[in-house]
Protein backbone atom coordinates (compact mmCIF):
# COMPACT_ATOMS: atom_id res chain seq x y z
CA UNK A 1 0.00 0.00 0.00
CA UNK A 2 2.66 2.63 1.22
CA UNK A 3 4.62 1.49 -1.97
CA UNK A 4 1.70 2.19 -4.14
CA UNK A 5 1.16 5.55 -2.62
CA UNK A 6 4.41 6.67 -3.18
CA UNK A 7 4.72 5.64 -6.98
CA UNK A 8 1.25 7.65 -7.47
CA UNK A 9 3.08 10.59 -5.72
CA UNK A 10 6.09 10.13 -8.19
CA UNK A 11 3.84 9.80 -11.23
CA UNK A 12 1.17 12.81 -10.02
CA UNK A 13 4.60 15.05 -10.32
CA UNK A 14 5.26 14.20 -13.71
CA UNK A 15 1.90 14.92 -14.97
CA UNK A 16 2.14 17.99 -13.57
CA UNK A 17 4.82 19.24 -14.93
CA UNK A 18 3.71 18.22 -18.17
CA UNK A 19 0.53 19.64 -17.36
CA UNK A 20 2.33 23.21 -16.71
CA UNK A 21 4.25 23.11 -20.03
CA UNK A 22 7.51 22.35 -18.57
CA UNK A 23 10.42 20.20 -20.63
CA UNK A 24 10.19 16.70 -19.29
CA UNK A 25 12.39 13.52 -19.61
CA UNK A 26 11.50 10.34 -20.80
CA UNK A 27 11.47 9.19 -16.79
CA UNK A 28 8.90 11.87 -16.29
CA UNK A 29 6.86 10.93 -19.50
CA UNK A 30 6.81 7.18 -17.66
CA UNK A 31 5.79 8.33 -14.39
CA UNK A 32 2.84 10.23 -16.63
CA UNK A 33 1.69 7.17 -18.06
CA UNK A 34 2.33 4.96 -14.82
CA UNK A 35 -0.11 7.43 -13.96
CA UNK A 36 -2.88 6.70 -15.67
CA UNK A 37 -2.37 2.71 -15.59
CA UNK A 38 -2.21 3.21 -11.79
CA UNK A 39 -5.68 5.07 -11.90
CA UNK A 40 -6.83 2.76 -14.64
CA UNK A 41 -6.19 -0.84 -12.11
CA UNK A 42 -7.32 0.65 -9.66
CA UNK A 43 -10.92 0.95 -11.00
CA UNK A 44 -10.56 -3.47 -10.79
CA UNK A 45 -10.13 -3.06 -6.75
CA UNK A 46 -12.49 -5.01 -4.59
CA UNK A 47 -13.69 -1.82 -2.85
CA UNK A 48 -15.19 -0.68 -6.46
CA UNK A 49 -16.45 -3.68 -7.50
CA UNK A 50 -17.91 -5.25 -4.74
CA UNK A 51 -20.43 -1.67 -4.66
CA UNK A 52 -21.21 -2.45 -8.73
CA UNK A 53 -21.93 -5.92 -8.07
CA UNK A 54 -24.70 -4.93 -5.89
CA UNK A 55 -25.64 -2.27 -7.37
CA UNK A 56 -26.28 -4.49 -10.57
CA UNK A 57 -28.48 -6.75 -8.97
CA UNK A 58 -30.66 -3.47 -7.90
CA UNK A 59 -30.96 -2.86 -11.31
CA UNK A 60 -31.95 -6.09 -12.54
CA UNK A 61 -34.53 -5.85 -9.95
CA UNK A 62 -35.91 -2.80 -10.78
CA UNK A 63 -35.82 -3.94 -14.23
CA UNK A 64 -38.31 -6.57 -13.34
CA UNK A 65 -35.63 -9.41 -14.35
CA UNK A 66 -35.56 -11.28 -11.02
CA UNK A 67 -34.19 -14.39 -12.91
CA UNK A 68 -31.21 -12.42 -13.93
CA UNK A 69 -31.09 -11.20 -10.73
CA UNK A 70 -30.47 -14.37 -9.64
CA UNK A 71 -28.31 -15.54 -12.07
CA UNK A 72 -25.83 -12.53 -11.58
CA UNK A 73 -25.09 -13.26 -8.04
CA UNK A 74 -24.49 -16.79 -8.98
CA UNK A 75 -22.29 -15.62 -11.56
CA UNK A 76 -20.37 -13.50 -8.86
CA UNK A 77 -20.18 -16.14 -6.17
CA UNK A 78 -18.68 -18.13 -8.85
CA UNK A 79 -16.07 -15.73 -10.18
CA UNK A 80 -15.05 -14.99 -6.76
CA UNK A 81 -15.04 -17.95 -4.96
CA UNK A 82 -13.07 -20.24 -7.87
CA UNK A 83 -10.50 -17.24 -8.01
CA UNK A 84 -9.84 -17.73 -4.08
CA UNK A 85 -9.85 -21.56 -4.27
CA UNK A 86 -7.11 -21.40 -7.22
CA UNK A 87 -5.43 -18.52 -5.11
CA UNK A 88 -5.28 -20.94 -1.77
CA UNK A 89 -3.93 -23.82 -4.17
CA UNK A 90 -1.26 -22.00 -5.76
CA UNK A 91 -0.19 -19.93 -3.78
CA UNK A 92 1.10 -23.49 -2.14
CA UNK A 93 1.86 -25.49 -5.25
CA UNK A 94 1.72 -23.30 -8.35
CA UNK A 95 1.36 -25.55 -11.11
CA UNK A 96 3.64 -23.62 -14.02
CA UNK A 97 6.10 -20.76 -12.90
CA UNK A 98 4.42 -17.20 -13.17
CA UNK A 99 1.36 -19.46 -11.93
CA UNK A 100 0.95 -18.59 -7.76
CA UNK A 101 -2.19 -15.83 -7.69
CA UNK A 102 -4.76 -15.85 -10.48
CA UNK A 103 -5.66 -12.35 -11.05
CA UNK A 104 -8.66 -11.21 -9.10
CA UNK A 105 -8.51 -7.78 -10.46
CA UNK A 106 -8.82 -9.57 -14.16
CA UNK A 107 -11.55 -11.98 -13.45
CA UNK A 108 -13.89 -9.94 -11.16
CA UNK A 109 -13.31 -6.75 -13.61
CA UNK A 110 -14.23 -8.99 -16.59
CA UNK A 111 -17.52 -10.03 -14.49
CA UNK A 112 -18.57 -6.67 -13.46
CA UNK A 113 -17.43 -4.31 -16.29
CA UNK A 114 -18.41 -7.00 -19.04
CA UNK A 115 -22.14 -7.13 -17.17
CA UNK A 116 -22.13 -3.65 -17.56
CA UNK A 117 -20.98 -4.02 -21.14
CA UNK A 118 -23.11 -6.86 -22.32
CA UNK A 119 -26.45 -4.94 -21.15
CA UNK A 120 -24.95 -1.60 -22.51
CA UNK A 121 -24.59 -3.47 -25.84
CA UNK A 122 -27.95 -5.20 -25.38
CA UNK A 123 -30.39 -2.03 -24.95
CA UNK A 124 -28.44 -0.30 -27.78
CA UNK A 125 -28.50 -0.69 -31.53
CA UNK A 126 -26.12 0.59 -34.11
CA UNK A 127 -22.80 2.49 -33.12
CA UNK A 128 -23.82 2.77 -29.89
CA UNK A 129 -23.89 -0.89 -29.36
CA UNK A 130 -20.04 -0.98 -31.17
CA UNK A 131 -19.07 1.60 -28.81
CA UNK A 132 -20.50 -0.08 -25.80
CA UNK A 133 -18.25 -3.31 -26.57
CA UNK A 134 -15.10 -1.54 -27.95
CA UNK A 135 -15.40 0.60 -24.32
CA UNK A 136 -16.04 -2.19 -22.32
CA UNK A 137 -12.71 -4.61 -23.56
CA UNK A 138 -10.86 -1.66 -23.91
CA UNK A 139 -11.47 -0.95 -20.34
CA UNK A 140 -10.90 -4.69 -18.99
CA UNK A 141 -7.37 -5.39 -20.84
CA UNK A 142 -6.33 -1.58 -19.42
CA UNK A 143 -7.05 -2.99 -15.56
CA UNK A 144 -6.02 -6.50 -16.09
CA UNK A 145 -2.65 -6.03 -18.04
CA UNK A 146 -0.74 -4.03 -14.92
CA UNK A 147 -1.76 -6.34 -12.30
CA UNK A 148 -0.04 -9.87 -12.58
CA UNK A 149 1.87 -12.21 -14.68
CA UNK A 150 0.67 -13.25 -18.04
CA UNK A 151 -0.44 -16.86 -16.83
CA UNK A 152 -2.54 -15.27 -14.09
CA UNK A 153 -3.89 -12.74 -15.88
CA UNK A 154 -5.06 -14.80 -18.63
CA UNK A 155 -6.34 -17.49 -15.89
CA UNK A 156 -8.41 -14.64 -14.74
CA UNK A 157 -9.47 -13.86 -18.03
CA UNK A 158 -10.56 -17.29 -18.50
CA UNK A 159 -12.55 -17.29 -15.05
CA UNK A 160 -14.36 -13.70 -15.51
CA UNK A 161 -15.47 -14.78 -19.33
CA UNK A 162 -16.83 -17.97 -18.08
CA UNK A 163 -19.07 -16.37 -15.18
CA UNK A 164 -20.17 -13.60 -17.55
CA UNK A 165 -21.44 -15.92 -19.73
CA UNK A 166 -23.20 -17.72 -17.37
CA UNK A 167 -25.54 -14.45 -16.66
CA UNK A 168 -25.71 -13.45 -20.14
CA UNK A 169 -27.16 -16.57 -21.20
CA UNK A 170 -30.01 -15.92 -18.52
CA UNK A 171 -29.92 -11.94 -18.92
CA UNK A 172 -30.59 -12.44 -22.70
CA UNK A 173 -33.83 -14.71 -21.48
CA UNK A 174 -35.45 -12.30 -19.28
CA UNK A 175 -36.94 -9.80 -21.29
CA UNK A 176 -37.03 -7.67 -18.80
CA UNK A 177 -39.98 -4.93 -18.69
CA UNK A 178 -37.93 -1.58 -17.77
CA UNK A 179 -35.05 -0.82 -18.90
CA UNK A 180 -33.50 2.12 -16.85
CA UNK A 181 -29.83 1.80 -18.68
CA UNK A 182 -29.06 5.74 -18.07
CA UNK A 183 -29.99 5.25 -14.61
CA UNK A 184 -27.33 2.10 -14.79
CA UNK A 185 -24.63 3.86 -16.66
CA UNK A 186 -24.76 7.41 -14.17
CA UNK A 187 -25.12 5.47 -10.84
CA UNK A 188 -22.23 3.18 -11.90
CA UNK A 189 -20.15 6.39 -13.02
CA UNK A 190 -20.76 8.53 -9.82
CA UNK A 191 -19.93 4.89 -7.62
CA UNK A 192 -16.51 4.96 -9.71
CA UNK A 193 -15.90 8.32 -8.56
CA UNK A 194 -16.78 7.67 -5.44
CA UNK A 195 -14.81 4.80 -4.59
CA UNK A 196 -11.73 5.25 -6.98
CA UNK A 197 -8.77 4.83 -4.73
CA UNK A 198 -10.11 2.80 -2.08
CA UNK A 199 -8.19 -0.66 -1.81
CA UNK A 200 -9.48 -3.79 0.24
CA UNK A 201 -5.91 -5.87 0.46
CA UNK A 202 -7.86 -9.18 -0.20
CA UNK A 203 -4.50 -10.52 -1.73
CA UNK A 204 -2.83 -10.28 1.31
CA UNK A 205 -5.57 -11.81 2.75
CA UNK A 206 -5.90 -14.66 0.70
CA UNK A 207 -1.66 -15.16 1.11
CA UNK A 208 -2.22 -15.22 5.09
CA UNK A 209 -4.82 -18.01 5.20
CA UNK A 210 -2.80 -19.96 2.27
CA UNK A 211 -0.17 -20.15 4.57
CA UNK A 212 -2.40 -21.18 7.67
CA UNK A 213 -3.36 -23.60 5.62
CA UNK A 214 -0.08 -24.69 4.66
CA UNK A 215 -0.97 -26.37 1.20
CA UNK A 216 1.89 -27.60 -0.50
CA UNK A 217 2.59 -29.84 -3.72
CA UNK A 218 2.84 -33.42 -3.22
Amino acid sequence: MRDRLRERDRADKSARKFSIGTKISLADRIGIVRTWLIALTELGDTAVLVPLAALLVLWLLLSRCPRGAAWWAIAVVMCVGLTAVLKLTFYGCPPIPGLRSPSGHASFSTLVYGAITLVSATESRGFRRVMAISGGAGLILAIALPAHSVPEIGLGLVIGSAAIALFGRSYLRCQATKVWLLLLLVTSGALVLVLHGGELDTEQVMHDIAGYLRIRCP
